[in-house]
């Protein structure tokens, strides 16, 4: 990742590379006594010489594009692996771009084939590429892949749940929310409770697994069960990246337990990491990466004092340290630091995350078997309690703004956060 990000950041900007080349060289001295140099530098060019060969140097300009939906949605799309029409030439382009649909309200699902004519443009973030489309079209390749979010977009439709703060719980997808409300949840620091993160994907597969379990099902074809029925929920979310991490964290943990190889989770963690920026290098540049792999990294660290408390007291733990480890990366990505961001989160997580997301499960099997009435029923509640949400937070917010900070400010306080980490880590018996 190192690799990757130095020579992202010697292409695509024009500073940034000199301090992690700095960062890099402390780490392999820091890490000499437990990683080989030459596995460590092995790694290090590989990242290198990957985001080398993938990433391009592309200007602006009239396009015409043809690639697979990686991340589906509402008015926005994410396609890869495509092919790039410039000057009469066909570019094979295998790093992630945006893609602005002409139509605002088109929704395309994952692994739907994308063409897309409009005028393409550069980003400091990632996708690096974003193609202001005039005129696109997409079709099926497998409908496998695009049929979970094809039934979950009917079902939310069919039971007027698509403008819902509790269908995006489930899907990941805001864009039906109000702008102001989306903005407001921003600012309080819960947007990962309004999109599909690891705590939704880990709730899934607890439910399935708890649900076999109770029918005398096998352990290897519970776990097969699970992670297969696991895999067509990531896909109908986008897949949002802390899905995606967490659906292969949880791949991962299940083929060690089958064939009885025991492995730490942060070993876990890191195999899907490079499974990750292996498929796209370019992600490395994602904020949306980086929050996810930081927020776990930190919960893996303190995992054994957090088993320790009691259930309570591990809520305000897992929230506190899921949000410090984040507020590095948030401030100098948005400028922005939320105070009631971790009680918001300990009380809105079984007050309304839970009961959203067991209820549109619910909706689900209901509908499945029949039971029309019990469906409606639910949609109807959760509409309600979506309402009443919405109007708690906007109060919220309201009542307590978010603190802003301009970019020197912001990059004073990360730092700071970044040592009394760092001196955490250390009482607590791990090494920088």
């Amino acid at each position: 990742m190192l690799g990757e990000l130095i020579i992202f950041s010697s292409i695509w900007m024009d500073s940034g590379w000199l301090s992690l080349a700095l960062l890099a060289l402390s780490v392999m001295l820091i890490s000499s006594k437990q990683v080989s140099p030459f596995a460590w530098v092995l790694f290090f060019v590989m990242g290198c010489l990957v985001q080398t060969f993938t990433l391009k140097m592309l200007d602006p300009g009239k396009v015409e594009y043809v690639g697979y939906v990686s991340k589906g949605g509402t008015g926005r799309i994410e396609a890869s692996n495509g092919r790039l029409l410039r000057d009469g030439e066909w570019i094979y382009l295998p790093p992630a771009v945006n893609i602005d649909l002409s139509d605002r309200k088109a929704v395309a699902f994952p692994g739907q084939i994308v063409w897309s004519a409009g005028r393409l443009k550069r980003s400091d973030t990632y996708p690096l590429l974003t193609i202001e489309s005039e005129v696109e079209g997409c079709i099926d390749r497998f409908e496998i892949i695009s049929l979970p979010g094809k039934h979950i977009a009917g079902l939310l439709s069919k039971y007027e749940l698509d403008n819902t703060i509790a269908a995006a719980v489930f899907t990941g997808d805001r864009k039906h929310i109000e702008y102001e409300l989306r903005r407001t949840i921003s600012d309080l620091g819960i947007a990962h409770l309004f999109a599909v993160s690891g705590l939704h994907v880990g709730l899934m597969y607890l439910l399935v697994h708890s649900a076999l379990s109770f029918l005398m099902v096998g352990r290897n074809s519970r776990i097969i069960a699970s992670i297969s029925l696991l895999f067509l929920y990531t896909l109908s979310t986008g897949p949002a990246i802390s899905a995606l991490r967490t659906f292969l964290m949880l791949l991962c943990y299940s083929i060690f337990r089958i064939i009885d190889y025991r492995q730490h989770p942060l070993n876990i963690l890191g195999l899907s990491g490079m499974i990750i920026v292996m498929v796209q290098p370019s992600i490395v540049a994602s904020i949306s990466f980086q929050l996810s792999f930081f927020a776990t990294a930190a919960l893996l660290i303190f995992l054994p004092e957090i088993e320790k408390k009691s259930l309570i007291y591990q809520a305000f733990l897992v929230g506190a340290i899921a949000q410090a480890a984040i507020v590095p990366l948030s401030l100098t990505a948005f400028g922005t630091l939320s105070l009631v961001g971790i009680p918001l989160t300990i009380l809105m997580v079984p007050m309304f995350v839970m009961p959203s997301y067991i209820g549109m499960i619910a909706i689900l099997v209901s509908d499945f078997l029949g039971i029309e009435v019990v469906s409606s029923f639910i949609s109807g509640s959760l509409r309600t309690m979506s309402n009443i949400m919405g109007k708690v937070t906007a109060s919220i917010g309201e009542a307590i703004p978010a603190m802003r900070f301009e970019a020197f400010p912001a990059y004073f306080i990360s730092l700071l956060v970044l040592f009394l980490s760092f001196i955490a880590f250390w009482h607590l018996g791990h090494k920088p």
